[in-house]
């Protein structure tokens, strides 16, 4: 295994457990920053970063997936407590599942971060679901999609040299979902307020403001976005215009151990902080051709 790959699947190990999202990526490890901005679909008030949510999804492995009947699966009920979280963690007992989360770019084209999907293997061997969030108990086979074809990967480490993409044909055109609007010109300013829309330690979905780009880089920026390993592949927004700009890929550790408990915390740090790596989506060569 080369060292470029071995740095992307190093698995996040949480009081001796391996979790089903963690093993997607050694850079996917994230935390909180200040507040914690989290909150499921349903219970955010922007109404626009909702509708957005309906086009981001979760890659779930094939086997965590099982038929219930002709309409829908089931999957394994397990949360985070389960994983050694501590039981005062926000949303702890909500159950787990997508290991990385990704994006619609086109009716059937999806975009999720390089070290989610580094082969073929990968992209045969999980589904796409849309539409996993806070209280579902059983997945719409309306709403899961495999992936047929790699069509863009990147997975290369360093200060300049960073990237971290990856491009997947979907097996049918996505239904009742918009592709999400792109910033392929110009470069997001310091400062600027965003977002983050994904499935933070395989959570169902969360949406994440109040946040800002901090640092900014040739091929990505630095922001305090409140997102953990499985966040991975998120699309993080403008607040304002709703357009994307670019892929949560990499941050600072997530879970810590409990000073006072045999279990694990969310690491916290000040909202002056900004450890959050985000590729800019307009460094994604291959979707100006596959988009126009």
């Amino acid at each position: 295994m080369t060292k470029i790959a071995l740095m992307a699947t190093k698995a996040l190990i949480i009081t001796g457990l391996t979790s089903n999202f963690a093993i997607a990526g050694a850079n996917q490890n994230k935390l909180i920053y200040g507040v914690d901005n989290r909150e499921d679909v349903a219970n955010h008030a922007d109404a626009q970063l909702v509708n957005l949510a309906k086009s981001v999804a979760g890659q779930v492995r094939n086997s965590n997936l099982y038929s219930l009947d002709d309409e829908f699966f089931g999957f394994p009920k397990r949360n985070l407590r389960d994983m050694g979280i501590c039981k005062e963690e926000r949303f702890s007992e909500q159950t787990t599942l997508p290991r990385c989360s990704g994006f619609l770019v086109a009716k059937d084209i999806l975009v999720t971060a390089g070290h989610c999907v580094t082969d073929m293997n990968d992209c045969t061997g999980h589904k796409w679901v849309f539409d996993y969030t806070a209280g579902t108990e059983k997945i719409a086979k309306k709403n899961v999609y495999s992936c047929t074809e790699v069509l863009g990967q990147k997975l290369t480490m360093g200060i300049f040299a960073t990237k971290d993409y990856a491009i997947v044909r979907l097996d049918r055109a996505v239904e009742g979902r918009e592709p999400l609007k792109l910033k392929m010109k110009g470069n997001p300013k310091t400062g600027t307020e965003i977002a983050v829309i994904g499935h933070p330690s395989g959570l169902p979905l969360k949406i994440a403001g109040g946040a800002t780009i901090k640092k900014k880089r040739i091929n990505f920026f630095y922001a305090n976005l409140d997102t953990y390993g499985g966040n991975s592949g998120s699309p993080v927004f403008d607040e304002n215009t709703g357009e994307v700009l670019g892929i949560l890929v990499q941050g600072a550790r997530d879970y810590v151990r409990s000073a006072t408990q045999f279990c694990q915390v969310s690491n916290r740090v000040s909202n002056d902080g900004g450890d959050e790596k985000v590729f800019k989506i307009k460094k994604v060569k291959e979707l100006k051709k596959l988009i126009d």
